[in-house]
């Protein structure tokens, strides 16, 4: 007779936990179908917290050899870990797993990292053809990983040889067309 009364409690309880659990799955198709009516409707592959603005403001900055546009809420960052007065390096930060890592270098010193780098970051690596992206036109490799992946560029701009580390965006990112199309060395 226990176990009568018990199992009886327990099949209300889950019948009770699944009852006031439909309201909230019915809203949040509810939700989507009105999204998709309003033509708003998200992508079920993209969190919504990733998607893109139409467009990326910031401030003008300059460090050293170079000039980039800083988007709101970023960062520049002087130099390195080595050597913060260092005017040949800097980084645009959205945060420590997102940024763009800006390097002026010797040629023998950009081909040899860039190598080191193309032979460390191979998941998913595709290369990337010649683009032009601002006034300067850019070759490398893109890759992925568990922190949104990124991309190793290299270029040569008014006599100077450049080298971009890019990490958590994909060459083809709002952010991108907006750190690099600004960028002036």
């Amino acid at each position: 007779m226990k176990i009568s009364i018990i199992a009886k409690t327990a099949a209300m309880l889950v019948a009770a936990a699944m009852t006031l659990s439909f309201p909230s799955c019915g809203s949040s198709s509810s939700s989507k179908k009105d999204d998709s009516e309003n033509g708003t409707a998200a992508n079920d592959n993209v969190n919504e917290n990733t998607t893109q603005p139409d467009e990326i403001t910031g401030t003008e900055q300059t460090w050293g050899v170079f000039t980039v546009m800083v988007p709101e809420g970023w960062e520049l960052r002087h130099g390195d870990a080595l050597d913060e007065n260092d005017p040949n390096v800097c980084s645009v930060k959205k945060s420590s797993f997102k940024y763009f890592d800006l390097k002026s270098e010797k040629e023998n010193v950009q081909k040899q990292q860039y190598e080191y780098n193309k032979n460390t970051y191979t998941n998913g690596q595709t290369d990337i053809p010649p683009t032009t992206i601002g006034s300067i036109e850019w070759t490398g490799f893109q890759y992925t990983n568990d922190f949104g992946g990124g991309f190793e560029l290299y270029a040569q701009s008014n006599g100077k040889y450049i080298r971009v580390s890019c990490a958590g965006f994909s060459f083809d990112s709002i952010e991108t067309s907006a750190v690099l199309g600004s960028l002036k060395v």
